[in-house]
């Protein structure tokens, strides 16, 4: 059985303060050596905060300075870090994303690709979105990675099952609303059964500019089963033991990943372009 033990640092970050942040980040890398784990995993925009305002604009730049740190922190305590940050491309566009650090370095970033124009957010003023699904291959486990929003729709995590992924990882900066813990359980459960994967999902905690964000972190087993779930609002970390070879043993009887027909593929597509909406 291939177990592997994941971090998962519900932080409360704040928006702006990207040397506060980084702390809370470097603090997480160091509990998650003491604990055992192998990979940790932040929050979305981990290190420059979630919110709205032209502060993306202007702490770019000290967002990707600490970045850096937090990359050769995670090398020297031996951790793959999935850290949610601001990156910027070589033309100047911005992207909400995820870098995947191991051994010291960026190994890959992923880009959110459903960005989110409505009530508190103001994604797409900001935010270039992404256009790709990588699998990450990492000495413990091919990692694919979302963020947030892309997880109410099924066709990332699809696609990140297609190409070869062992664990779902979800970061998230979720605010608050009546039963939405329960609404992020049933998307998240439906993902990790659809696709026969686990998924670990991290929220933010906390309150900022009068919002709240509800935490409550969760990890399923391939089979759906919720393994692990963190306390709401507040901010905590904890980790979670994930059996990657179960995926292996149901879909040896759950054709589902495996005898998905690529005529039916084409014809979801050729529908989505008759769509008249």
């Amino acid at each position: 059985m291939k177990k592997l033990k994941i971090a998962m640092a519900q932080i409360e970050t704040k928006l702006g303060d990207v040397q506060g942040n980084k702390e809370k980040i470097i603090d997480a890398i160091y509990k998650a050596r003491e604990s055992g784990a192998k990979i940790l995993i932040t929050p979305e925009l981990s290190t420059l905060g979630f919110g709205s305002g032209d502060i993306y604009l202007d702490k770019v730049n000290e967002n990707l300075e600490a970045l850096e740190e937090i990359k050769q922190v995670a090398g020297e305590a031996g951790i793959i870090g999935v850290v949610g940050f601001v990156d910027q491309d070589e033309r100047g566009f911005f992207y909400n994303a995820a870098a995947i650090i191991e051994d010291g370095e960026i190994i890959g970033k992923y880009h959110k690709v459903q960005l989110v124009n409505y009530r508190l957010f103001d994604e797409k003023r900001y935010f270039k979105p992404g256009s790709h699904l990588p699998v990450f291959k990492t000495k413990y486990a091919n990692l694919g990675v979302l963020i947030c929003e892309d997880v109410w729709f099924p066709e990332p995590s699809r696609g990140l099952t297609f190409r070869g992924a062992e664990i779902l990882i979800v970061l998230s900066a979720s605010p608050y609303d009546r039963g939405k813990n329960l609404l992020w359980k049933d998307f998240l459960r439906e993902r990790v059964r659809d696709n026969i994967l686990p998924a670990v999902f991290v929220n933010q905690s906390g309150i900022q500019d009068g919002v709240t964000y509800w935490g409550g972190s969760m990890a399923f087993s391939a089979s759906g089963k919720l393994i692990k779930e963190l306390p709401l609002l507040e901010e905590t970390f904890d980790t979670v033991e994930i059996d990657l070879d179960e995926s292996k043993r149901l879909r040896r009887r759950d054709i589902r990943v495996r005898e998905v027909r690529r005529e039916i593929l084409e014809e979801l597509l050729d529908a989505y372009e008759d769509m008249n909406l």
